[in-house]
């Protein structure tokens, strides 16, 4: 069932969410943003939820959060 979410919420959510594989790098404190695809390789950490091939990436901070205390 789908949820109807006010723009201004949908944009909270997407800032507090939505991070990057730079910020990503940091949260895990690796030193590359190559270290973060390796692990994403080995199945370390789940792919990013939006992925345009160099562009960006975008992991998802709550299943990030998730993947790591499991």
């Amino acid at each position: 069932m789908a949820t109807a979410v006010s723009p201004g919420r949908f944009r909270e959510e997407a800032s507090r969410r939505l991070i990057d594989s730079f910020e990503l790098m940091l949260l895990l404190g690796l030193r590359s943003k190559q270290a973060v695809w390796k692990r994403v390789e080995a199945g370390k950490l789940p792919p990013p939820v939006v992925n345009k091939t160099n562009i960006v990436a975008l992991w998802d901070k709550d299943e990030i959060e998730k993947f790591i205390e499991t």
